[in-house]
Formats: C-alpha cells, sequence, structure tokens
C-alpha cells in the first residue's frame, strides 16, 4: 500500500511537471516582456528552447500532412486544366495526349509545388511561419537572448505603445486644464516664490523639457544652477516653479539649458497673473 501510493505520488508529481512544461512552451509564445510575470508560475524562461523546437514540431505536424492533401488534391487538377486549356493536353479515342511543352509543364508545376504550398495556401503559409519562427526562438535562446513569437511581439509593441501615447495623452490633457491657458513667464524672488533658498524663481504655466535640477540655466548676463522645480496650485491655474541661484563657483559644464529672464516682477507669484 505504501509503495502504491509512493508510486502514485510520483507519477502524479511527474505528470504535473509535465503540464507546467507544456505550458511554458505554450506561453513562451508571448512577447517577452510578459515572461518575468510568468516565470513566477512556470518555468517559461527556462523552457525556452523546447518552446521553440516544439514549434518546428507544430510546424511538421500540420505542413506535411498538408502538402501531401495538396498535391494529390490540387497540383494534379490545376495541372490538367491548365494544359487542357493551353492545348498541350488533347484528348484523344486511346486517351490523352501530352505534348512536351506539357509534359515540362507538369515538371515544373510538380517541383514548385512546396514552395506554391508553402506560400500560396493558409496551411502552407502557417507551417512555413511557425518553421522560420521556430529557428529563429531557438537562434535567439542561443545566444542568450529568448524572445516570444515575433509576430505576437510586434503586435504587443504595437498596442502597448498606442496605449501608453492614449495614456500620456489623457494626462497632458487633464495636466493643461489644471494649468489653464499657456501664459508668458514671470521671473519673482525666492522671498516672493516663498523659496527662501533661491535668489530667483521662474513661474511658469508649462512644464520646461529638460529642466531638471541640477542643470545649468545659461542667460545672456550669467549662469544660474537650477534647483529642485517645485509644483503649486495658484489662482492662475497649476504653476511650476524654477529656483535658480546664481553660479558663483567653478563647475564642469555638464547639462545646460539656455534661457532670457523675463523682467524681475515685484508681484508674489500667488497673484493672478494678468499677462
Amino acid at each position: 500500500m505504501v509503495f502504491a501510493m509512493s508510486l502514485l505520488r510520483y507519477f502524479g508529481g511527474a505528470l504535473l511537471t509535465a503540464l507546467q512544461v507544456a505550458v511554458a512552451c505554450a506561453a513562451g509564445l508571448l512577447p517577452r516582456r510578459h515572461w518575468p510575470d510568468l516565470d513566477r508560475r512556470l518555468p517559461v524562461t527556462r523552457a525556452a528552447a523546447l518552446s521553440a523546437l516544439a514549434t518546428f514540431g507544430v510546424a511538421a505536424l500540420i505542413g506535411i500532412p498538408g502538402f501531401f492533401r495538396y498535391v494529390e488534391t490540387r497540383t494534379d487538377l490545376i495541372v490538367e486544366n491548365l494544359l487542357v486549356s493551353t492545348g498541350w493536353l488533347t484528348p484523344t479515342g486511346a486517351g490523352n495526349h501530352l505534348s512536351t511543352e506539357g509534359a515540362q509543364m507538369v515538371w515544373v508545376s510538380e517541383y514548385l509545388a512546396p514552395f506554391t504550398y508553402a506560400l500560396l495556401t493558409p496551411t502552407g503559409l502557417l507551417a512555413f511561419y511557425l518553421t522560420i519562427t521556430g529557428y529563429f526562438r531557438f537562434a535567439a535562446w542561443y545566444v542568450e537572448a529568448p524572445q516570444g513569437d515575433p509576430l505576437l511581439t510586434f503586435v504587443d509593441s504595437f498596442v502597448h505603445r498606442r496605449r501608453q501615447a492614449a495614456a500620456a495623452q489623457r494626462a497632458k490633457e487633464a495636466r493643461e486644464a489644471l494649468e489653464g491657458p499657456e501664459v508668458p513667464d514671470r521671473l519673482v524672488t525666492g522671498h516672493a516664490a516663498g523659496l527662501p533658498g533661491a535668489e530667483l524663481v521662474v513661474v511658469s504655466s508649462r512644464r520646461k523639457p529638460g529642466w531638471d535640477a541640477g542643470v545649468f540655466v545659461i542667460t545672456p548676463d550669467t549662469w544660474y544652477r537650477l534647483g529642485t522645480p517645485v509644483e503649486r496650485m495658484l489662482p492662475g491655474g497649476l504653476r511650476t516653479l524654477y529656483p535658480l541661484n546664481e553660479l558663483r563657483d567653478l563647475e564642469v559644464r555638464r547639462k545646460s539649458v539656455e534661457y532670457v529672464l523675463p523682467p524681475l516682477s515685484g508681484a508674489a507669484p500667488s497673484e493672478r497673473n494678468r499677462a
């Protein structure tokens, strides 16, 4: 009894492992960016080579029987109709007479049958695609850069980019609704802006690309080092405050932006911007 239970647990565990590997091989067709999440439950990355080889097997199971059916049911009929229409096959009392040109046509059609099957039939196209992608995925695994199915990866990447662009557009529209109409920048002192650690503060109705903390702001008169930008909701809308301190010591120039400072305003940024 104990032996039977041990044997049952052994075969049950082996069956479960085989099932997990089979599912992992199928999941290996998914784009590579999804694998880390799947690896928590299935050995998708470890089964990448087996998944690629399984693709060859599926291609053979689909393609080989389909090719023989194609040759038997399609090629002969197509060739016969073509030969009769061209006059290369002439029915006679003793049977059909095949001309020299007709014999050449039959030979060419038989020679081209694998290509016409692979490129002109749905089953052949599927088998051909699986063969090519199986080779590609196995080669990618061999160079330690395993990949999912190229077509699924392309579709997933396209949809993902579209979703990201749509989300970014929605975020942009939501932010612009908070910022209100775009108005010219204002320049106030750090004290007036409530940022005593800054000498000057640029108040902008839009975020400035590249204006990150530590960037040098080069003006026609002097250079400034940009502090950490601050966002505040003011009466005119959401504003981004860029604190500036004049650069008085020598430093290696890294990232910088050029900018012409607006006239210094004495009003605090909390007052409504009437520009």
